[in-house]
């Protein structure tokens, strides 16, 4: 158990899904928190395993940055890249997973939190 960590699972029309509700330490954070906490996330994920869809939802605190032809992270993220960013792009390439949100255009504005 986790208190950054929620899970929900859902049955819909046949479909198991388990949703993660996360929030991620910040990125100014000991470096060890968040190697726990990604340690405490992979561990929850492969628990799941193949016998699920999985949705992951949340404040990770991380910038990703922006990767062309790449099968994790889309042309319309952020700039830069961050810790967090670096620990969220290692989960999700291990466990074949996309970060969407960098698939989509948005104003700069609404780039950052």
């Amino acid at each position: 158990m986790n208190k950054n960590i929620i899970t929900v699972n859902i049955n819909h029309l046949g479909t198991k899904i388990t949703v993660l509700c996360v929030y991620a330490q910040s990125n100014d954070k000991v470096n060890l928190e968040k190697v726990q906490f990604y340690e405490k996330l992979n561990e929850t994920i492969i628990n799941i395993c193949t016998t699920r869809e999985i949705i992951l939802l949340g404040d990770f605190n991380g910038h990703t940055g922006i990767k062309v032809n790449n099968q994790i992270i889309g042309l319309y993220g952020e700039t830069g890249i961050n810790d967090n960013g670096e620990g969220l792009i290692d989960l999700y390439e291990s466990h074949s997973l996309r970060i969407t949100n960098g698939y989509f255009k948005h104003k700069m504005i609404h780039k950052y939190t």
